[in-house]
């Protein structure tokens, strides 16, 4: 994939990361040309510096987006990942791989150790950590007054993602009483992590294995349409590959994934309560096309959303974080300046939620925008 590079800069134009730094050397098109390099002479870097540049990625996907010949970038980086483990990936894997003992405790954890033990390099980190647990929330003041029929009696699976499968039980509960007042019967079904930030991080054999186990739950469920509430979730569920019986299957698969926002956006809204707060809205780099959470809730608020981002990325990098977080806060801080003024910000975005949270101003309140919703 890297060798179909054209140089032809088009990945540059969207790269958050080479838009904050102007470091060229960190875009896209730099990483396409150089892992094309590695791969006609392996030996030409040291290990060390193969290493480093596996970890100045953000992984976000806008470079593949725009790219004409269908160049992946971050997979690229994601196979550099596989081929040099590090201690930092490691313990990427095993946060993520063991989800249900670590998250819940671990954020537990992180609140209890004192500010002044809060390094500058990982005090982001342990104020990420100790906001993932679910607490009070966001105040709602959307409430719904009536649900369309479009589709009343149809049977879902509910892919709800780690975060509020384990840490983030008000999203679940509100997405499952959403589907319940549309009609919709949620079928059982165990699904396990997505797999995308195993993927990105190098652990290709973890996040097939995932894969593979995801899909089954769909087969023996009969193949219903897969809700999402997360758009990177939805993104790492897409980007299956490999693990269906056919290309009819696989494109099966990934017609039957739908957004949350994306079935409930007909629903009819009122504002239950006066808004005080300036709402300001994010929109993830892995909600690709038309982001229907953000027109959802532009419609629903008579269009009073004051601030938005577009082009820009939180900063969150997945394995990025942990071992360059230097690169990381341009990028958030761009961001930022792009919600200025915002009193209150939500997403769609599990990932981007932590990020936001733990870099959030003071008095800035972050948040999924099921939280807003009585």
């Amino acid at each position: 994939m890297a060798g179909e590079c054209i140089l032809c800069g088009k990945c540059m134009e969207v790269c958050p990361l080479l838009r904050a730094t102007g470091r060229e050397e960190l875009g896209p098109r730099a990483k396409a040309d150089l892992c094309r390099v590695l791969v006609e002479d392996p030996d030409l870097l040291s290990e060390a510096r193969v290493e480093k540049l596996a970890g100045l990625c953000l992984g976000c996907g806008r470079c593949r987006a725009v790219c004409s010949q269908g160049v992946d970038v971050p997979m690229l980086v994601a196979g550099l990942r596989q081929a040099h483990p590090d201690f930092k990936k490691w313990l990427w894997k095993t946060w993520l791989v063991r989800a249900r003992e670590l998250w819940s405790p671990g954020s537990t954890a992180a609140r209890l150790i004192p500010k002044q033990f809060h390094t500058e390099r990982f005090g982001p980190m342990l104020k990420m950590l100790s906001g993932l647990k679910g607490g009070p929330g966001l105040t709602p003041f959307l409430k719904i007054a009536s649900f369309p029929d479009t589709v009343r009696g149809e049977n879902m699976l509910l892919f709800a993602g780690c975060t509020a499968t384990y840490v983030q039980s008000r999203w679940l509960m509100t997405a499952l009483k959403l589907l319940d007042g549309l009609g919709v019967d949620v079928l059982p079904g165990e699904f396990k992590c997505c797999g995308s930030g195993l993927q990105s991080a190098g652990f290709a054999d973890v996040s097939r294995s995932m894969a593979e186990h995801n899909v089954a739950v769909w087969r023996n469920a009969g193949k219903p349409r897969v809700v999402t509430v997360c758009a990177s979730c939805k993104a790492g569920l897409e980007g299956y590959i490999a693990c269906f019986a056919s290309d009819e299957e696989q494109a099966e698969w990934g017609n039957s994934l739908l957004p949350l926002s994306e079935i409930i956006f007909d629903t009819e809204c009122v504002i239950s309560t006066p808004i005080h707060e300036r709402l300001g809205y994010h929109h993830p780099c892995h909600a690709t096309g038309v982001d229907r959470a953000g027109l959802f809730l532009h419609y629903a608020l008579n269009g009073i959303i004051e601030m938005a981002t577009d082009r820009e990325c939180c900063g969150f990098g997945g394995v990025m974080r942990l071992g360059a977080a230097d690169l990381t806060e341009p990028v958030n801080a761009a961001c930022w300046d792009t919600l200025a003024g915002a009193s209150v910000v939500v997403t769609g975005c599990s990932a981007c939620i932590g990020q936001l949270k733990a870099t959030a101003p003071h008095g800035v309140r972050v948040g999924h925008w099921l939280e807003l919703i009585e």
